[in-house]
């Protein structure tokens, strides 16, 4: 058993603690501070000059190695959004003084960042960096290290899908002179496409003109991201679109297809896009683009907020239908309007219009031919006579379905929620109750009529083209799926990271009997109502036309799924500001339809 610590050893002879005097054990300490103060004097009298002077000579310099991003490819692998070959320049500032006129014309008009003593200019012009590099003695001031810049196989088409690049703000943890995203898909996958940033640290002798790697960190390149988006469709979808919108003086619009079956989106266009190059360099035509009033970077489809107009209605009939409000074979008397009488003033109504005199109407034609009264019964009901206060039928709907269970259906069906797809900046929508009207302090009551309004997509309800194209999804496959973007993220070693995986939202939200007779109703609409120009398209839809700004402008909205028999893909397209409604979107719908059958025909299966 040890039971005594040795301390040290002197010519084989131990020495253990207990055989030290206390007067041993402080001279040793005594002895140890000495040594330690006499090196650390040395150190600052005799040794300081030499190592400032070595310090004086020696100098290090970092620089950086910005890796290419992540690739962007559609689903066939055809690439979107890849990096070519650039430069970044370093400008000694100790050097400065060398500087000519001839160099500093040749870096006007770039970007400049300061880090320490460096200048540094990223993606710099490559015609100059080659001369440059051709004649590196005359500017020793400088270092040139490879960099990438990114390069687009489409611009306008996918400007505002893919998003552009830029400097961080202030607040992002990334280097002030890297590029990162800061829209569209760029942004929303910033950390798979960046890549990692190498580091090359070098020390310098200037008095000697030596220069040593002493440390280089390699960059690791981006992740790809492999897209559903088909590129080819998207292009002419979007030449279409720019031509059609051109001819008719429309400014505004946007655009989604997506395959029902599994939420994948195939085609996404707000309109007006714009051009991605404008972004690597182009500084005038990025001033246009930031002031253009039709703000080409807002993304409509999952930011824009619209009424839905009559695009709602097969939501409506739904919850009437489930909740047994009314039965699909039902008949109401629609006459071209509706009254509600003043409880003061009983000679005094508010009138509900109609876009015309329908007649007996069940729900087949009730979505058909898009009829006002219909909804406004099954909606809010009509507790009073109709006889009475002049309506040619009694109405035999006494209480609809009320603001209430609109809203549980509209959340059934996911209005006023986020999708959950993979894009920045989505919208949830407005659901108007009688709790968000209160906050109204001009008129805070809610009233028969604001459900009236609110049954065929107008009054306060907001949603975007994306929530639109998911409920006209259900109508066509009973399910609605999570709509995406991105179909997997691939390593540059090929391994994939990430596969996507179809999840369903939403299904058995009504019951089939009934989704029959809604299917059957869009079905019927251009067969023989509100869209008769695509009658002989195998398309079920339903149009819309809201209106805005008080009635002084409308909105105009079709969505439908089609082959009927055999959906494969749901079309929803809204057209701003028309002087004619919901058919404004018709003769472009129907060339976007056959643009898809002529390319992939009926069956085609994404």
């Amino acid at each position: 058993m040890i039971d005594e610590e040795i301390i040290f050893q002197l010519k084989g002879r131990r020495i253990k603690t207990s055989q030290l005097h206390p007067r041993k054990l402080f001279f040793l300490f005594f002895f140890i501070c000495f040594l330690a103060s006499g090196y650390f004097i040395y150190l600052q009298f005799f040794f300081k000059e030499k190592a400032l002077g070595i310090e004086k000579q020696i100098k290090g310099d970092i620089y950086f190695s910005f890796p290419p991003r992540g690739d962007i490819y559609d689903k066939k692998m055809k690439l979107i959004a890849g990096s070519n070959l650039s430069f970044d320049i370093y400008l000694d500032l100790t050097k400065i003084n060398e500087l000519n006129l001839e160099s500093l014309d040749m870096f006007s008009g770039e970007k400049i960042f300061y880090r320490g003593n460096k200048i540094i200019i990223r993606n710099f012009n490559k015609k100059k960096a080659l001369k440059l590099l051709s004649d590196k003695k005359k500017y020793p001031y400088l270092e040139i290290i490879p960099s990438y810049v990114r390069s687009y196989e489409a611009t306008s088409a996918v400007g505002n899908l893919i998003g552009y690049l830029g400097f961080p703000q202030k607040d992002q943890l990334y280097y002030p002179e890297e590029f990162v995203g800061q829209s569209g898909l760029e942004f929303f996958y910033q950390d798979y496409l960046r890549g990692k940033v190498g580091e090359i640290i070098y020390k310098k002798s200037y008095s000697e003109n030596k220069i040593k790697k002493i440390k280089e960190t390699d960059f690791s390149p981006g992740k790809d991201l492999v897209l559903s988006i088909d590129l080819e469709l998207q292009k002419k979808i979007y030449q279409k679109i720019e031509e059609y919108f051109k001819e008719n003086n429309y400014r505004r619009g946007a655009f989604v297809l997506i395959n029902p079956n599994s939420g994948a989106i195939i085609s996404l266009i707000s309109y007006p896009s714009y051009d991605l190059e404008a972004f690597l360099g182009k500084n005038n035509e990025v001033k246009k683009i930031l002031n253009n009033i039709d703000q080409p970077l807002f993304n409509r489809v999952v930011s824009g907020l619209y009424n839905p107009g009559s695009t709602i209605k097969p939501v409506v009939l739904a919850a009437a239908l489930e909740e047994k409000i009314i039965n699909p074979n039902d008949r109401i008397f629609a006459a071209g309007e509706i009254k509600i009488p003043n409880p003061y003033f009983p000679n005094r109504f508010s009138v509900f219009k109609d876009n015309k005199f329908h007649g007996w109407t069940d729900a087949r034609k009730a979505i058909a031919d898009s009829v006002n009264v219909y909804f406004y019964v099954i909606g809010g009901g009509y507790p009073y006579s109709a006889k009475a206060n002049g309506y040619p039928e009694e109405i035999p709907i006494k209480y609809g379905l009320g603001i209430e269970r609109l809203n549980k259906y509209w959340r059934l069906f996911g209005l006023g929620q986020k999708t959950g797809i993979d894009f920045p900046n989505e919208k949830s929508g407005f659901l108007p109750s009688p709790e968000t009207k209160a906050k109204n302090i001009f008129d805070p009551y809610w009233r028969l009529g604001d459900t009236y309004n609110v049954s065929i997509g107008q009054g306060d309800i907001l949603v975007t083209p994306l929530q639109i194209a998911l409920w006209t999804s259900y109508f066509a496959t009973g399910k609605i799926y999570q709509p995406y973007l991105v179909e997997k993220i691939v390593s540059k070693e090929g391994k994939v990271l990430f596969q996507r995986q179809p999840k369903v939202l939403r299904e058995n939200i009504i019951s089939p009997e009934n989704l029959k007779v809604i299917q059957e109703g869009m079905r019927m609409t251009v067969t023989q109502g509100t869209a008769k120009i695509l009658g002989d398209l195998p398309v079920a839809g339903k149009s819309g036309t809201p209106e805005i700004m008080g009635k002084k402008k409308l909105n105009a909205i079709f969505t439908g799924y089609f082959p009927y028999q055999n959906p494969q893909a749901v079309m929803t397209l809204l057209i701003e500001d028309v002087p004619v409604g919901s058919v404004a979107t018709l003769p472009l719908y129907r060339e976007l339809v056959k643009l898809y059958l002529e390319m992939y025909g009926e069956n085609n299966i994404f």
